[in-house]
């Protein structure tokens, strides 16, 4: 890669970097553990549910079957759990870019 587009990509890397904080930086609260307590909650909870379901699918059915309403059920939960987690990590990433402020402990 030359020079050119080096300084190019910096440069968009900055015009990114300034344009992410200005759009998400008033629609999320300064954040610290406690703000982000709720979140971790949430996910958690998710997988727990994703994975009860699961557990009853196998302990209802002595492992052997299951029927279409129970993987419906099941699909459910692992799409609210993905979901979950995708936008914790995704809050996650706005943090370590600094895009959203963080209270001083």
């Amino acid at each position: 890669m030359n020079r050119d587009s080096n300084r190019l990509l910096m440069e968009l890397d900055k015009y990114r970097r300034v344009i992410n904080g200005e759009k998400i930086n008033p629609t999320l609260s300064t954040v610290d553990l406690d703000t982000l307590s709720p979140v971790v909650k949430l996910c958690a909870k998710a997988r727990a549910d994703y994975l009860e379901s699961f557990m009853e699918i196998a302990n209802n059915n002595d492992g052997e079957s299951c029927t279409t309403d129970q993987i419906e059920q099941l699909r459910l939960c692992r799409i609210a759990y993905e979901e979950l987690v995708s936008a914790a990590n995704a809050l996650e990433t706005v943090i370590s870019r600094g895009y959203v402020d963080v209270k001083q402990s």
